[in-house]
């Protein structure tokens, strides 16, 4: 009934991915752990000797506390040594505006044009409502913290999609959108002269047609698209260079991915698709990970009289019989049963989809991740060093 646990092959595996990689890519579906296991691989590295750092999406405050910090933000935040000695950790969570700003100022070297983009009201709704901006941010952040040199690995807790297609295809869609045609529009280079956005208009559409749109629209949004299109100049080739070096980083050898998910079938499925999606951008996945499985040591055992005794006198509801407590906890058994069968099930799929020697299994926790003690059991599941070992 339950799928066996011992997964020392993929256990080396991954220590193999975490001293070799310099980039390790965590995806899969959300509410499956993985901003944990993303912070649980930079902490394996960390207590490896290694500069290691891990951007995450969505970080559960319990999770930062039981890393040590208040909170988490786009600026790095390093762990306490006690964790991740000899190495070193630093944790940070995306904040996609905050991380769009810090990209502009990094690609507009004028102060006053730099001032004018980010106070501009239609570059707030690119950087802030538009689509895929977040899974652009992603990789940019990425991209920003590999290329800076700090690091020997940088861990990323990809956005939780149902399809990996929106994050693995962010810099491609960013290269195509600003492409030479799309420069074209925008600026338009002559021997005399460089012409924008509304010239360009009024060579196609006429004065009328700006008329009809600043009555319609209002004159300030046409001046923030004139001011937009102005202040964006020379970004264009910039944003394109760069989503085609990320594209080149996600494909690099030294990147892996690593599939998350949980131990239901259901789960597994949604996991799998991630791997079929991985393989159509042609990268294999190095390693799986099943989180929060559940198991039983003896599943058709009855509880003992002296059990029931000893949890009625710490029940804390002295109302309860021999009778009552019995019924409860052979339910809880029979419960704990049934979702080991249906693990084992889905780890079943897994591990035929996975391969040999890929598969990890770390059992559920019967509290939250929201104590060093959580920490210490993923990794020990992780097949990690335990503190201040290399």
């Amino acid at each position: 009934m339950n799928a066996p646990l011992d997964t020392s092959a993929g256990q080396q595996t991954l220590h193999s991915l975490v001293k070799k990689s310099r980039v390790i890519v965590c995806v899969g579906s959300g509410g499956v752990g993985k901003t944990t296991t993303a912070a649980g691989l930079a902490i394996y590295a960390g207590r490896l000797g290694k500069r290691a750092a891990v951007l995450t999406i969505d970080p559960a405050r319990r999770l930062a506390q039981a890393l040590g910090l208040p909170k988490m933000g786009n600026e790095p935040r390093p762990l306490s040594s006690d964790i991740v000695a000899p190495g070193s950790v630093d944790a940070m969570m995306l904040e996609t505006a905050e991380a769009f700003d810090d990209l502009i100022q990094r690609l507009v070297p004028e102060p006053e044009r730099q001032q004018k983009l980010l106070n501009n009201r239609l570059y707030q709704v690119v950087a802030r409502q538009l689509g895929g901006t977040h899974e652009y941010m992603a990789v940019e952040k990425l991209f920003a913290l590999y290329q800076s040199g700090d690091y020997d690995l940088i861990v990323l807790d990809t956005p939780p999609s149902v399809n990996a297609l929106d994050f693995l295809d962010a810099p491609t869609r960013v290269a195509n959108f600003f492409s030479e045609k799309i420069q074209r529009f925008f600026i338009n280079r002559s021997d005399e002269q460089k012409r924008g956005l509304f010239q360009k208009l009024k060579d196609r559409a006429g004065e009328m047609a700006l008329q009809v749109l600043g009555k319609t629209l209002g004159e300030p949004f046409i001046e923030d698209v004139q001011d937009f299109a102005t202040a964006f100049q020379g970004l264009f080739g910039a944003f394109r260079e760069r989503g085609q070096a990320i594209e080149r980083l996600l494909a690099d050898p030294t990147t892996s991915f690593i599939v998350i998910s949980g131990a239901d079938p259901v789960r597994v499925s949604e996991a799998l698709e991630f791997s079929r999606t991985l393989k159509r951008f042609k990268v294999e996945p190095k390693a799986f990970i099943a989180n929060r499985v559940h198991t039983v040591s003896a599943p058709d055992e009855v509880p003992s009289a002296e059990g029931i005794r000893q949890a009625l006198a710490t029940a804390p509801d002295a109302a309860l019989s021999e009778v009552d407590l019995t019924k409860v906890l052979l339910g809880a058994r029979a419960t704990r049963r049934q979702l080991a069968r249906r693990d084992s099930e889905g780890l079943g799929n897994m591990r035929r989809a996975a391969g040999p020697g890929r598969m990890l299994v770390v059992p559920e926790l019967d509290q939250e991740v929201e104590d060093r003690g959580a920490v210490e059991h993923l990794l020990a599941a992780l097949g990690g060093p335990s503190p201040q070992t290399t």
